[in-house]
This record gives C-alpha cells, sequence and structure tokens, in this order.
C-alpha cells in the first residue's frame, strides 16, 4: 500500500500547466508539447538496466532524455545497438529502451550510452547472470518513495474506516534502505510495488529514478505493480471506483512504470509490462500484479480478464518441469499474508494459493503493508512447518514475506501482533531483505538462507540465518501437491489474532489499535460487481485506443 508523503494527486492536465507556468512549452504535438530541436548535446539521465527472460544472455539498458535525439544506442562489449524510444501523454522527456541478447553467461561488460554517434554518459559495468547451479545473493523491498528533508506529512488510506489518515515520516529513509541494499552487493535488487509514490507528480518518478541510478545502473531493480504505480484521477493509490477519466496517467494509470521500465515481454497485446518472469541461475522469478486480483484497491480489478492468471499458470508449470530450476520466487504487492493494516487479501489468496501449492513456489515476497513479516512454511493456508532455529526442511510449503518497509513511513497501527502463521514480525524499523541462494550444499540439499537488516539501526540483523533447506532433484508438480495435510478451506482465515506465535518485538506504537478481523460474506458480491463494472471499463478504453 502507500504511505508516501502527502501529494494531492497531479493529473496530466496539472502536470502540463505547472511545466508550462516554469518555462516548458505546451503545444500541439503528438504528446500536448512543444518538441525542441534535435541536439546531439542533449544530456542523458536516470540510466538503469534489466534483465530479460535470461538474465546469463539478455538485458535491457533504459535511460531519459529532456529533448528528442536522434539514434539513441547502448554501446557495449564493443558493439552499438540501437534504443527505440517512447514517450507517454502529458510528459514532456523521452525513454530510450535499448534490449540486448546473445551476451555471454556471468560477464562483466562496459557500457555506456549516447546519440547521434556520440557517447554521452559515462560507462558502467554490467555483468550478465550465471548458469544454472551458481550460488548468488539479491535483495528485496517495497513501499521505498523518496527522501524528504524534515518531518513529512503523510498521507494514506484506511481500507477499514474509508478514512484518510495522516502520520508524520522521518527523513532521509528512502535513501538510507537503498545504501543499505547496495553495501550488501547483491546480484540484483527486487523492488515489489509502491516504488516512487509520485502519485501522478512526474518530477518524483524522476527524482526516484536519479536517486536508484548508482545501484540500479550496475545491480538491476526489478519491479512488481503496487496500488501506487496506479496513478488515476479520483484516487489515493488506486482507491477509487472505477479508475480515472482520460486525465490520468492511461487507461490503468500505469504510463510511468510501463514507459520508464523495459521488462522481460509476457506478450499480451494490451498489457506487456504488467507481470514478466526471467530466470536467474537456476530460480525462476515470476513478478505478478496483485491489482489485477486482489480485493482492497478496487481500481483496476478484473482488468485482465483472466489472461494473467493463466499466463502465470503456464509459467509455473513449466518451471516446476524444468530440471534446471532450483527454486521458484513469487514477486508481488498486495499480500497473501499480513498481520498489518491492509491484511491477507483474499482475492490475492482465491487466484495463487492453489497454483503456488501444486507447482512449488518455495518464496514469495510482497509489500504493501509497513512492516517485516515472515510466516513458517504454509501450504494455502496451512502451516506446514513451523522450523527448528528458523531451519526448515519440509519439501513441501511455500514462505512468505512482509517487506513493506522499504522506505515509507513505518508504524504499529493496525497490526494483530501476528497469527499462526507467523515465525517473525517487527514494526517500526525501514529495512531490507537479503536470500542467498545455495543450488548444492555438498550433502544433497539446496538452500535459501534470508535475513532481514534493519537501515533503522544501521545495518543490524533484524533476523538472519533463516533457512528453507530442500533436497537435490526433488520434483515439484504433483509430489509437493499430494502430501496429506489436514482438510482446509482453500482460502482460509484473513486476519488472526495472536497466540502460538514466536514474534519480534513490535515497537512502542504496535499496540495503538486493536486487532482487525475481516470476514468473507456479502463484501463479496460488491467485489463481483466492482470487478465487471471495471472490465467494462477497461475494454471501452481499448476499443477506443485501436
Amino acid at each position: 500500500m502507500g504511505h508516501g508523503p502527502h501529494r494531492p494527486f497531479v493529473s496530466r492536465r496539472q502536470f502540463v500547466q505547472r511545466s508550462a507556468a516554469v518555462g516548458i512549452a505546451a503545444g500541439a504535438g503528438p504528446f500536448l508539447w512543444q518538441q525542441p530541436g534535435y541536439s546531439a548535446a542533449t544530456p542523458v539521465e536516470q540510466i538503469h538496466a534489466t534483465f530479460g527472460h535470461d538474465a546469463s544472455r539478455q538485458a535491457a539498458f533504459s535511460w531519459m532524455t529532456p529533448g528528442p535525439v536522434r539514434r539513441p544506442f547502448v554501446q557495449i562489449g564493443g558493439e552499438r545497438v540501437g534504443a527505440e524510444t517512447v514517450q507517454y501523454a502529458g510528459y514532456p522527456g523521452y525513454f530510450h529502451h535499448a534490449r540486448v541478447s546473445r551476451m555471454l553467461p556471468d560477464t562483466a561488460y562496459r557500457y555506456a550510452v549516447g546519440h547521434e554517434g556520440r557517447v554521452v554518459s559515462t560507462r558502467a559495468t554490467w555483468r550478465t547472470g550465471p548458469r544454472p547451479g551458481t550460488a548468488f545473493t539479491f535483495t528485496a523491498f517495497g513501499d521505498q518513495g523518496t527522501d524528504e528533508p524534515d518531518l513529512t506529512n503523510i498521507q494514506d488510506f484506511d481500507p477499514t474506516t474509508l478514512q484518510t489518515i495522516t502520520h508524520q515520516q522521518p527523513p532521509f529513509q528512502a535513501s538510507l534502505n537503498r545504501d543499505l541494499a547496495y553495501s550488501m552487493q547483491p546480484a540484483f535488487h527486487v523492488i515489489v510495488g509502491d516504488t516512487s509514490y509520485a502519485n501522478g507528480d512526474q518530477a518524483v518518478w524522476d527524482a526516484w529514478f536519479r536517486g536508484i541510478e548508482k545501484m540500479a545502473r550496475t545491480m538491476p531493480w526489478m519491479p512488481s505493480l503496487g496500488n501506487h504505480e496506479i496513478e488515476i484521477a479520483g484516487g489515493i493509490g488506486g482507491f477509487s471506483l472505477l479508475g480515472g477519466d482520460d486525465d490520468s496517467w492511461g487507461p490503468l494509470g500505469y504510463d510511468a512504470y510501463r514507459h520508464r521500465f523495459a521488462l522481460p515481454r509476457n506478450h499480451d497485446k494490451d498489457w506487456e509490462g504488467c507481470w514478466y518472469r526471467f530466470r536467474y541461475g537456476s530460480v525462476e522469478f515470476i513478478s505478478i500484479d496483485n491489482n489485477d486480483v486482489n480485493t482492497e484497491v478496487t481500481a483496476n480489478i478484473g482488468y485482465s480478464e483472466g489472461r494473467q492468471k493463466r499466463w502465470v499458470r503456464q509459467q509455473l508449470k513449466k518451471a516446476a518441469a524444468d530440471p534446471d530450476v532450483d527454486f521458484i520466487v513469487v514477486l508481488m504487492h498486495q499480500a497473501a499474508f499480513s498481520s498489518g493494516l491492509h491484511g491477507s487479501d483474499p482475492g490475492v489468496r482465491r487466484a495463487w494459493f492453489k497454483l503456488f501449492a501444486k507447482y512449488g513456489v518455495d518464496l514469495v515476497v510482497q509489500g504493501h503493508d509497513h512492516h517485516y513479516e515472515r510466516t513458517h512454511l504454509m501450504r494455502r493456508a496451512k502451516v506446514v512447518e513451523t522450523g527448528e532455529d528458523g531451519h526448515y526442511t519440509s519439501e513441501v510449503g511455500t514462505m512468505y514475506i512482509v517487506s513493506g518497509n522499504g522506505g515509507g513511513v513505518q508504524r504499529g497501527e493496525g497490526m494483530t501482533g501476528g497469527g499462526s502463521f507467523t515465525a517473525a514480525i517487527q514494526a517500526m524499523e525501514v529495512g531490507t531483505v537479503k536470500v542467498e541462494v545455495v543450488p548444492d550444499t555438498g550433502r544433497g540439499t539446496k538452500r535459501l538462507v534470508i535475513g532481514e537488516y534493519s537501515a533503522t539501526r544501521g545495518g543490524a540483523p533484524i533476523e538472519e540465518g533463516i533457512v528453507i533447506e530442500r533436497r537435490l532433484g526433488k520434483g515439484r508438480e504433483g509430489s509437493r501437491e499430494a502430501v496429506v495435510l489436514p482438510s482446509e478451506d482453500p482460502v482460509g482465515p484473513l486476519h488472526e489474532t495472536r497466540g502460538g506465535v514466536a514474534a519480534l518485538a513490535l515497537g512502542a506504537a504496535s499496540s495503538a489499535a486493536p486487532a482487525t478481523t475481516w470476514t468473507r460474506g456479502s463484501g463479496d458480491d460488491e467485489v463481483a460487481e466492482l470487478r465487471g463494472r471495471r472490465r467494462d471499463a477497461v475494454r471501452r478504453v481499448l476499443r477506443d485506443l485501436r
């Protein structure tokens, strides 16, 4: 979810008017702007890189220029690869994306970007992913935002009361956590939604990309969509009835996200970039857009008309059958398990529980609630194994992590203190998840080793040495699903109260609000109606675009 700085929504029209007032001329061009002349001296900024489907051979290099340029390119490995240029309505800059393939695995490449035959940027080093069976480390968090110089008012939406609530956020949390992740020297970083909290203000997007540029030029940031990537008129972070109008940033409010990132293609004719997959070493990563399936944030519910779920099923099935895949990791924003204000979303559970169990997903990294929480190994809504001193050896079960403490305001309100699913929980601290992948321990097993580290306390561990250990060569599909467990509701309880949980300290503010209990029932009819109305609205938008 979002607890970003208190910014009113900035529509396309407002952004154009404000920019014109400070000297950028609005005009009659195809994107509402008077285009300046081409210039070889045009600077570049916001340089970052992402993986293709195969991280060992494919990458995309992206950057922005404030004006149009001819023949943009990336120079890498002694070759120049041309870039495609994209713009979105209302924003004056140009985004350039150069997709490179046929690189060598586990190889360092020097690269720079430029245009009109001239290298403009400084050089950076990019390393391709390794072959299967290689150990590596990645880091993760969600809900980061940008730094503010002083204590800043924070605006959020409480779905239980339908009221806007306000807090204060300490300064410089976002960069502290970014720097903590960078200090761990991961192979790459994942950010599970609510990246910049721009709320329509495209200058905030620019500031966020500038803030991560040093790290993202050499260590990819692989994102997921969160509700604050929905930049629509009439809503806070996607909390609106039917989405925005033509003054929103694209038909789903996704224009900034989809134009600024060059992500692995999902080959959906309408929704490229909204969900994707990539392989790094022997780990399959799948990034999901839970705005499509959740029940809380209504703006984009059902927009893919089931296409995302069919795609996820296909990719999980392929990964589960692939002998080169040791682990499957899913990246998503709204949580299937959370003890925070927003809680465990029933729509997310209905969409993914069965698939995650059937195809043996090992780890799910979530955001939305702004705290750290880790579950035991779960099969659907049931605990499979509680682990001994943080060591899990069951061949069945998925571990879920809430990592929404990426830099947005931290708080304890709404925290239930954990449920039977909770293994560890910590509020009021900004932090980074670190995951070490060990494909072969030398003892016939493979491991994920997980830790959470506090940027608030200078990198001190909140917990570390949590191990998921499984046998080498263990099949996924069918064998994991077939394990006999007690009868269970396929969705299960949405919030659980205290009891039977080995929880870390919540912090002084954590007891300020009582636990919230969510139930299913008549609300499902309302969600179904919203889903249908939203689907009709999206169809109309797509029809008009074609």
